[in-house]
This record gives C-alpha cells, sequence and structure tokens, in this order.
C-alpha cells in the first residue's frame, strides 16, 4: 500500500510538472510570434530539478526500505517531489 501511494503521488506530481514545463517553454502567444514549438527552452530545467527531487526521493526509499518506512514519514516523501517542483520553477525565475 505503501509503495502504491508514493507511486500514484509521483504520477500525479509529474504530471502536473510535465504540464507546466510545457506551459512555460511554448511561451504565451504575444511571445511565440515564429513557427517555433518551444521559444523558451531554458524552462525545462524544472524537469531536471524535479527529476533529483525524485532520485532523492527514490534513494531515501531504497535505503530504508519500505516495510519500516512510518505513514508520517510517507507524508513528508510525499511532499518531496512538490517541493521540488516548486523549487525548480524559484530557481528558473530568479535566473530569468
Amino acid at each position: 500500500m505503501k509503495i502504491a501511494l508514493i507511486i500514484i503521488n509521483l504520477i500525479v506530481c509529474g504530471f502536473l510538472a510535465f504540464a507546466i514545463t510545457l506551459f512555460f517553454a511554448s511561451g504565451t502567444i504575444a511571445e511565440n510570434y515564429t513557427d517555433q514549438t518551444f521559444v523558451a527552452p531554458e524552462y525545462f530545467f524544472i524537469l531536471l530539478i524535479w527529476f533529483l527531487g525524485v532520485v532523492l526521493l527514490w534513494s531515501y526509499v531504497y535505503k530504508r526500505k519500505i516495510e519500516y518506512i512510518s505513514y508520517p514519514e510517507i507524508i513528508f516523501i510525499h511532499i518531496i517531489p512538490w517541493i521540488s517542483l516548486f523549487v525548480g520553477i524559484f530557481i528558473i525565475h530568479i535566473i530569468l
């Protein structure tokens, strides 16, 4: 049950991270006056930061063994990909 909760959370967060990244990378109508699909490809950095958060999450779960992880830790584990998504958005907006 615990692993299913983690995977479902990662799927939902990953879908949202991918959608946000595509939205930012394609630009607005005012920015996309060319026929290019992605006018701001630097926003794909958000996916990289999100993926690093997922790798850290899986390394923690792998080290601790899923059977020994308590449900309060599961809640903390669910927060990690969401925080890494918003950290990626924050970093990219500071850079730009």
